[in-house]
């Protein structure tokens, strides 16, 4: 009696001894979403068993599906997914802003228009709602960072002062400092220190900041008694971490690199 192995090479049939072959496909998808085209990177493969969204940090929306998925299947799951998608586009457009000649930049809790003009002679400056730009465009960014640098040195110790007032001491010593973790410091030695980001934010969180700040000068650490001092200075202070947390980030998302080192160009 043959052996199967045996019948199948008399056939000339092979045995399959290695491993199964994943067959891919990749293509571009388009869908409109009321309005909107949305474009998205269609990537299918014999391995996978279930749908999955991704968007990647540089925007671009990633599809993966079972080889055999029909499209309108994969279209009802963008749908269904399109409050979730959105989310996370802005949440990447906040954390790589392309710098355009017109674009809004934060300003005290207000959005300030970029206004640059090459051949104009000014320093940067303030006017109206308008920030005031001249120069060769590559360098906009570093003169608005400078800007920036320069008004928080008032903005912050003023704020300071008058806080400082309402406590009942004299103002510490400022420091200004660039830092991506925290927004206020007190030294051993009583000096503060106040991120220069806070100056995109509204003056009611920078009053914030600081009374807190202020309030390590009678309590070195976050007891209960330190929380009672910031309540004394700030009474709602409860809302004001919260809102820090979510204004802070875009706070944060400002980058400052030369524009062209993306590609990136003003508008016309």
């Amino acid at each position: 009696m043959l052996m199967l192995s045996d019948w199948l090479k008399r056939l000339k049939v092979p045995l399959r001894t290695g491993p199964r072959i994943t067959v891919r496909r990749e293509s571009i998808g388009t869908l409109n979403t009321g309005g909107a085209v949305l474009r998205y990177h269609l990537k299918r493969s014999s391995a996978r068993r279930t749908l999955a969204l991704q968007v990647q940090e540089t925007g671009h929306i990633v599809v993966q599906a079972p080889q055999h998925t029909p499209l309108s299947a994969v279209e009802d799951f963008v749908l269904h997914y399109l409050p979730w998608l959105r989310e996370r586009l802005k949440a990447v457009a906040q954390r790589h802003r392309v710098w355009s000649n017109g674009m809004t930049i934060p300003w005290l809790g207000r959005s300030l228009t970029l206004d640059w003009r090459e051949d104009s002679l000014i320093m940067p400056c303030l006017v109206a709602n308008n920030l005031k730009v001249s120069g060769a465009w590559v360098d906009v960014p570093g003169r608005v960072h400078d800007w920036y640098r320069s008004q928080a040195i008032e903005v912050l110790s003023a704020r300071l002062v008058l806080q400082a007032a309402r406590m009942g001491v004299v103002a510490p010593p400022l420091r200004v400092f660039a830092a991506r973790t925290r927004w206020g410091s007190l030294s051993a030695q009583g000096r503060m220190g106040l991120n220069w980001r806070l100056v995109m934010m509204s003056e009611d969180l920078i009053d914030y900041v600081i009374c807190h700040e202020l309030a390590h000068l009678r309590q070195h650490n976050h007891s209960p008694a330190f929380w009672r001092e910031v309540e004394a200075l700030y009474p709602d202070y409860r809302l004001a971490r919260i809102r820090l947390r979510s204004e802070g980030r875009l706070a944060m998302a400002l980058e400052f690199k030369p524009c062209g080192e993306s590609g990136n160009i003003p508008e016309p």
